[in-house]
């Protein structure tokens, strides 16, 4: 199992805006991962994590455009943006 955690601070004026582009990502990024889960703690700190079957699946398809749209959303909406790959840090 190869796993893709996303963490990051949103703020409640860009929730909105980013769980409509999450939304409407959703069944196509579903369709290349095993699990794809968003969670939002009270302190507005985000977690996704992706679950991808092995090591090929990531390489096939974490780069695809479901994921890089998604990936350029946060950018754009979160603060202190940080992406893992198995727990090392992805630059």
């Amino acid at each position: 199992m190869e796993t893709v955690t996303i963490s990051a601070s949103i703020s409640d004026q860009k929730k909105a805006e980013f769980f409509q582009t999450t939304e409407s990502l959703k069944s196509s990024i579903t369709k290349y991962c095993n699990e794809f889960k968003i969670d939002v703690d009270s302190n507005n700190i985000l977690e996704i994590q992706i679950e991808f079957e092995d090591t090929r699946q990531l390489e096939n398809y974490y780069q695809r455009t479901e994921f890089n749209i998604l990936k350029g959303s946060l950018k754009s909406l979160c603060d202190k943006l940080e992406i893992k790959i198995n727990d090392v840090p992805d630059n």
